[in-house]
């Protein structure tokens, strides 16, 4: 799968969606607000509290911007993928993709991009500027790179799972209620760590590493002590999101492999 196919496919995408442009918009908006009232939501909780285990309103609005934004990045490309592998795996339509002369992974992925997360883009985007010209961040071409590699990292890290959960319908077939499990999970991260247990943060950091999505780039980029990774965050943050990747993709070829059609 090359760049230049995975353009002619997002340029076909665009213009299939852009032929019902009044739904595209009405549904965009309605994404925009949805989100938009959780900020608020928020907002007002900070309101009653002042702060949440030492974050005040704009640094919580950048935890929670981080994970947002990742995840319209990375879910573009996996997670109506990943949902519906389970049924293409069922009816046997899934052999389609590996008599293609493509990589079968990229091209699903690149297949159902999903523009629908433009309005998660404008929304968490918007929000994680003002969030960082409100602190004093000590800014350097070193510090852009950070934020940069977190956004990319963090990406992989939601479409890794993602693709993860997708992989497991080729040995369990029905995979739904792990994406389920996935945003439940992930409700997590919308708050700082520490005001959880041991247990979840050492879950959300080693285990599933959900926390190095929002919650270590953030501590970085504040100069927030992280009781697991100490001093070491800001050369691990980068890391861990093509790793994920890299062990997810793995883990899909592993699956392909084991996948015997419909009726296997």
């Amino acid at each position: 799968m090359s760049f230049r196919l995975f353009g002619k496919l997002l340029r076909l995408l665009v213009k299939e969606r852009m032929e019902y442009r009044g739904d595209f918009a009405l549904g965009a908006i309605a994404q925009m607000i949805s989100y938009i009232a959780d900020y608020v939501v928020i907002w007002l909780f900070i309101q009653r509290f002042d702060t949440i285990a030492g974050w005040a309103w704009p640094e919580i609005s950048l935890l929670y911007s981080f994970g947002l934004l990742t995840y319209s990045i990375g879910a573009a490309f996996s997670f109506v993928q990943m949902r519906q592998l389970e049924a293409e795996v069922k009816n046997g339509t899934f052999d389609t993709l590996l008599i293609k002369p493509v990589n079968s992974y990229f091209y699903l992925i690149c297949r159902g991009f999903n523009l629908g997360y433009v309005a998660h883009v404008l929304v968490s985007g918007s929000v994680m500027v003002w969030a960082l010209l409100q602190m004093d961040i000590r800014w350097s071409p070193l510090t852009v790179a950070f934020v940069l590699a977190s956004i990319i990292g963090g990406a992989m890290i939601q479409a890794a799972v993602l693709s993860g959960i997708g992989t497991l319908a080729f040995v369990w077939v029905r995979t739904g209620f792990l994406f389920t499990l996935f945003f439940k999970l992930k409700d997590f991260v919308s708050y700082p760590l520490p005001i959880f247990g041991s247990v979840i943060q050492i879950t959300l950091t080693f285990i599933v590493p959900l926390a190095f999505i929002n919650y270590y780039p953030a501590a970085v980029l504040l100069g927030k002590d992280t009781l697991y990774l100490s001093g070491w965050a800001y050369l691990i943050v980068p890391v861990v999101g093509p790793l994920c990747y890299w062990l997810s993709y793995r883990f899909w070829r592993f699956g392909v492999n084991r996948y015997q059609g419909a009726g296997g």
